[in-house]
């Protein structure tokens, strides 16, 4: 080690200050790429924390004699959830970017839901399902606008909601697409407003 650092010593005893500047120049830049790499690597799983889920709770205290219901066929969730969306004007969905992958600045997007009763199915209402949670992914433009909702999953206790979980996805789409906007501000870039994808999930519950 002392060998080496005689070596260092006796290379850069002529340095003037133009050397010098060079390599703390160097090392500036070296510095910033490896905080920069190690940003790019951090894992993002916390970028979308509690805060940023929408929790919408519909309880409703209802009154009626037993009801046979007979559930409706059970069919993969692709399938149906590929029948509700097909009612909506499709978008380029490539167009949208994550705001979560920006290390620049922190965004997010504040939804006000206007819901009543109705917006819990009713089939699945008179099954006493009780709660039911829908992962979402929104399309929401540069003005501010949901223009399409992608259901990513659709649980309850025991997956009691199989049999409704069609009338699930079109309430919450409908939900979404009629009854929500958007309070935040807009995504901006370069001084201008993105189109942006947004994750969150909206929670239905049935108080007995």
């Amino acid at each position: 080690m002392a060998r080496r650092l005689n070596w260092i010593a006796a290379r850069t005893r002529h340095w003037t200050l133009r050397e010098w500047s060079a390599i703390g120049i160097a090392l500036q830049l070296l510095l910033t790429l490896f905080y920069q790499v190690g940003v790019w690597l951090w894992p993002r799983g916390a970028i979308h924390p509690e805060a940023l889920q929408l929790s919408v709770d519909m309880s409703y205290v209802e009154f009626r004699p037993p009801e046979e219901v007979r559930p409706a066929d059970s069919q993969e969730l692709s399938d149906r959830i590929q029948e509700v969306d097909q009612t909506q004007t499709e978008v380029n969905w490539n167009n949208a970017v994550d705001p979560a992958l920006d290390v620049n600045q922190r965004y997010v997007a504040l939804l006000d839901v206007n819901r009543d009763a109705n917006d819990y199915p009713r089939a699945a209402r008179l099954a006493n399902l009780g709660r039911v949670t829908v992962a979402v992914r929104l399309y929401i433009d540069g003005s501010g606008r949901i223009r399409d909702v992608k259901i990513r999953r659709i649980s309850s206790d025991g997956d009691a909601h199989r049999p409704f979980q069609a009338d699930f996805a079109a309430s919450v789409r409908n939900v979404l697409l009629n009854k929500t906007r958007v309070k935040s501000r807009p995504y901006i870039v370069d001084g201008q407003a993105r189109d942006i994808v947004w994750d969150t999930v909206i929670a239905f519950t049935l108080d007995q």
